[in-house]
């Protein structure tokens, strides 16, 4: 299943801080303009509505993923998020890189986001 936060975490401990943090902001800002761009200078096709749609909502994606990234940046803590999954870089690359996919899903992240987020809090309720 999808981690946003493990995502992140496992993107800014191999890539940095700088580029990860830099590509999300990017996604976030780009793709709804991208989006809003394609709905204004469309004609109203059908296919044009979806792509403009498209875009939105994949700048949508990216904003819980740079909450994550800015908050574990903040705590310099990419590698406690990690845990022992780090001691096999290459299969901690393999399981996340698959992940990464899911980023493409319309609103998937921030809908997982959440439900994770919720579970959390009633795991800390009980």
């Amino acid at each position: 299943m999808l981690n946003p936060r493990k995502l992140a975490a496992i993107d800014l401990a191999f890539l940095g801080p700088k580029i990860i943090i830099s590509e999300f902001a990017f996604a976030v800002l780009f793709s709804p303009a991208l989006g809003i761009f394609v709905l204004l200078r469309g004609h109203g096709t059908p296919a044009q509505i979806a792509l403009g749609c498209y875009f939105i909502s994949l700048g949508i994606n990216y904003v819980p993923m740079l909450v994550y990234a800015v908050a574990i940046n903040k705590t310099k803590n990419a590698r406690t998020v990690l845990g022992n999954e780090l001691d096999d870089k290459r299969a901690a690359m393999t399981r996340y890189r698959r992940q990464s996919i899911w980023l493409l899903v319309p609103l998937i992240v921030p809908i997982v986001a959440l439900t994770q987020a919720r579970k959390s809090v009633k795991a800390v309720d009980c």
